[in-house]
């Protein structure tokens, strides 16, 4: 309790009073936590974990910085204070452990049981031999010096600077994989089984150190000990782990969205007795909480909503106090002579190389090329989180001094430092999309089908956008969504709908078994006499009633284009992020869907549409969202969708902008970027993407009103007299989705904007379309719009949207505008200019308008123009 009177009764509140002792600890957690975020921001933009910061926050506090001011130490980090700081961070560091036990997956260790064995006891046998060899020079020349300290066999002390050099950071490596998008990559898959099990040995061998070191040089007070803890694990692991699966699918948990209170009561009363009884054996608590938590139930997705319920304050508060006190406990003045430096870059240079070359060999062994088996080694070598425990258990347990301490604090900053950066350098994107081509590239003598389907595309379409004449030859090889947002799920889905023709049914022909496989021996496709080109080939196919199902290839707009859908998901740093991205781990092309809820509803929307649908989960920072679109595997002809919340979402509950309109672009851009989290370069970074690009701004919130559903309307707007390759991509949208609406027998109006001066549009179109029997001029309305305003003595032009608004819809248009989406097409999309000023009158107008826009993009990179 605080002193009464307080300040102005003339307290001090940097002095420590054990009666009352949270004064001085808040302020020392205020101190902690604000250095550790400050620190944080520069080494975030360099892809570096937390825990890099949290522990140079401490180095920072400590004696090495702060320590050198005189009685900076004696008045905000008193030896009194220390154990209350340790008992807050100690309680941290068993709430980590138990995430850590629930971080182990143990179906995907069965599933690549043999790669990840043999690859994760050689990258921990290799270092940890290492480490036997570098511990002689250490034992010699750093043990056993204090007389004040106990005597350490040189067995624990070389045990333990064996498992330093040898562990890997499991979670900062799961972190990594994701932020680089190798979580899924043959690299990715095989480090993560590996690290998995150098995981598990590592502490299992901490573990044996610390009851070495406990058991007073007694052999059999050790062997107490040893079976007292594997005692204690079998008796978690089996009947414990099976009465709290029963427990908890006896009280239907299992099914719950979110545990509840008194489940998440018993599973931490579990944890808690775990820890204590490895404590009072004399281990250490964190082995209990670790062996908690792998008992815990996998099903459903048990462990990440439970671990989404508990994990903020301690990843927020307690955890980084640990790291924070595990730094304060650095002091690198004492590293005053040369071989002190030599040792601690010795440490740092086996740690590193023993795993890269350990972790090499093997991925080559294993059938991985050498990019990628160096990816594996260097993956491999991270220590982070880990490395950090293991040092802070071993210098409480006096097996190594403070100066020992500080030389592996900097090997485990350094090694978890360049950790990134060696991988995207020695496993770059550019090779991985290489690779992934080559590994994908179909075999020529048992997938004809495929080869004759790429054949006729290449032959009958291009991915040209140049003439009237395009048009017809032109189509997207797949629609790829990009789900950033929930509320995106809406607007996106209701235009594909529009964009896309779900597969018609085969014609049906009857021929036999024998006739149908004589005529289709030497390929899938057949071509007729009466057709010469082959865009007129068949597919044979048998059905099971022993009729043939002729099937024509697809020709123009009739094409049913194939949807994928990547749900791009906030990674942060909560241990439910990893654990739910531990889940996409799975081969099955269904699996990844089945697990995310939002891909659900494109894979139900996708299998009633009759569309072929593929999807992807990506974990990414705000900061690296353009970078990880970018770094994915684009087609030329693909059209990627990126739908927006708009203006409506940001007046909910605020009706500060319901009459205030936006007053420029500038200002609603900004919003825009806040409402997505998006970073603020992010359209800049996307110019170079080789694809054509779609940005969906809904400003009507996604809502479905059913009297006004019938009257969709899409509007083109062609402000240019010169049309562009992205004014045809336009213009082809416009198409395929009335061409939609006619098959579907859907009331869609669609209406084209043209500039006045471009008077051979209409001609144009409809001499190209004049053999399409979908196509009727009169279903499409076009305006020839003037954008001069003549005054008495200069002629103005003002915005093509402005005069669109103004004299180009009708009244019954203009009060339909919630259901109407512009677009607009965006010609340029160059980094040092994003957008035009034509598209930026129309993002703004949309904004206080409240009608969707759809920005389209034609990437010159495609053609190379």
């Amino acid at each position: 309790m605080a002193v009464v009177g307080g300040v102005p009764s003339g307290m001090n509140p940097f002095h420590y009073n054990s009666s009352s002792p949270l004064t001085l600890f808040l302020f020392q957690t205020c101190l902690i936590l604000a250095t550790c975020n400050l620190i944080h921001i520069p080494f975030s933009m360099i892809r570096q974990p937390k825990v890099i910061s949290e522990v140079i926050a401490g180095v920072i506090l400590g004696p090495t910085v702060f320590g050198q001011i005189p009685n900076y130490t004696e008045t905000v980090f008193p030896a009194s204070s220390i154990p209350g700081l340790n008992l807050t961070a100690n309680l941290g560091i068993i709430l980590f452990m138990f995430f850590l036990g629930l971080e182990v997956d143990l179906p995907f260790i069965k599933k690549h049981l043999k790669t990840a064995l043999s690859i994760g006891i050689t990258t921990l046998a290799v270092p940890f031999g290492c480490g036997c060899l570098l511990a002689i020079p250490l034992f010699h020349n750093y043990a056993n010096k204090d007389p004040d300290a106990r005597i350490i066999k040189f067995t624990v002390f070389m045990i333990f600077i064996a498992v330093s050099i040898a562990v890997t950071a499991f979670p900062v490596l799961c972190r990594i994989l994701n932020e680089l998008r190798l979580i899924k990559d043959r690299a990715g898959v095989v480090v993560l089984g590996a690290g998995i099990i150098n995981d598990i040995l590592g502490w299992i061998l901490l573990a044996l150190s610390v009851i070495l070191s406990s058991s007073n040089s007694d052999p059999l007070n050790t062997v107490y000990i040893l079976l007292c803890t594997l005692g204690w694990f079998l008796v978690y692991f089996y009947p414990i782990r099976f009465i709290l699966k029963w427990g908890l699918v006896k009280t239907h948990e299992l099914e719950r969205t979110k545990p509840s209170p008194l489940a998440t009561m018993c599973i931490l009363f579990v944890m808690f007795i775990s820890a204590y009884f490895t404590d009072i054996i004399g281990v250490h608590p964190i082995f209990g909480a670790f062996i908690a938590g792998l008992i815990v139930p996998r099903e459903n997705q048990y462990v990440v909503k439970l671990t989404e319920r508990m994990e903020d304050i301690p990843n927020i508060v307690l955890i980084p106090i640990y790291f924070a006190v595990a730094g304060l406990n650095v002091d690198l003045t004492l590293l005053n002579e040369g071989k002190d430096w030599g040792f601690v870059f010795a440490s740092i240079a086996i740690a590193i190389a023993s795993k890269i070359i350990s972790g090499s060999l093997m991925g080559k062994l294993h059938g991985l090329f050498w990019r990628e088996s160096l990816a594996v080694g260097i993956l491999m070598s991270c220590k982070g989180i880990v490395e950090i425990v293991v040092l802070t258990v071993g210098l409480n347990a006096g097996i190594i001094s403070r100066k020992i301490f500080g030389m592996f604090i900097l090997m485990a900053l350094v090694s978890t430092f360049v950790t990134t950066p060696l991988t995207i350098v020695a496993y770059p994107n550019s090779y991985r999309a290489e690779l992934q081509k080559w590994l994908d590239k179909p075999d020529a003598e048992t997938d004809t089908h495929s080869s004759a389907t790429e054949f006729i595309k290449m032959q009958d379409y291009t991915n040209q956008l140049t003439t009237f004449s395009d048009l017809l030859k032109f189509r997207f090889s797949e629609i790829v969504n990009i789900v950033n947002t929930t509320e995106g799920v809406s607007p996106s889905l209701e235009l594909i709908n529009y964009l896309n023709l779900g597969k018609q049914p085969p014609r049906v022909e009857p021929v036999h078994h024998e006739e149908a496989s004589k005529e289709s021996t030497s390929s899938s496709f057949k071509t007729t006499s009466k057709f010469k080109t082959l865009a007129k080939h068949f597919s044979r196919q048998t059905d099971d009633t022993g009729l043939t199902c002729i099937e024509e290839a697809p020709s123009g707009f009739e094409y049913c284009i194939p949807l994928k859908t990547v749900h791009i998901r906030l990674l942060t740093e909560r241990t439910t992020d990893l654990l739910r991205s531990s889940t996409m781990y799975d081969d099955d092309p269904h699996f990844v869907a089945n697990c995310d809820s939002l891909l659900q509803i494109f894979a139900i929307f996708a299998k009633l549409s009759k569309v072929p649908f593929s999807s992807e989960v990506i974990f990414s920072t705000i900061r690296e969202k353009a970078v990880n679109i970018r770094s994915m595997d684009f087609y030329d002809s693909d059209f990627v969708l990126l739908p927006l919340k708009g203006s409506t979402y940001e007046l909910r509950g605020s009706s500060v902008l319901v009459d205030d309109k936006y007053k420029s672009f500038e200002n609603f851009y900004s919003h825009l970027l806040g409402l997505n989290e998006l970073p603020s370069g992010f359209f800049s970074q996307l110019c170079s993407l080789r694809a054509s690009i779609g940005v969906l701004i809904s400003n009507t919130g996604g809502r479905l009103n059913a009297d006004k559903f019938k009257c969709k309307s899409f509007n083109l707007l062609l402000p240019s007299p010169n049309l562009s390759s992205s004014d045809f991509l336009g213009v082809y949208i416009l198409l395929l989705i009335k061409h939609r609406s006619v098959k579907n027998r859907d009331n869609v109006n669609c209406t084209i904007f043209t500039n006045e001066k471009n008077t051979s549009f209409l001609g144009n179109l409809c001499t190209q379309l004049a053999d399409q029997s979908w196509f009727h001029p009169s279903d499409i309305s076009f305006v020839s719009v003037s954008t001069e305003e003549k005054t008495e003595n200069s002629v103005e032009f003002s915005p093509f949207i402005e005069s669109i608004l103004s004299k180009g819809l009708s009244e019954e248009a203009i009060e339909n505008l919630e259901e109407t989406t512009f677009i607009v097409p965006e010609p340029f999309f160059e980094a040092s200019a994003t957008f035009t000023d034509d598209v930026k009158a129309v993002v703004l107008k949309g904004a206080n308008r409240k009608f969707n826009v759809l920005i389209t993009h034609y990437s010159t990179s495609i053609t190379g123009t």
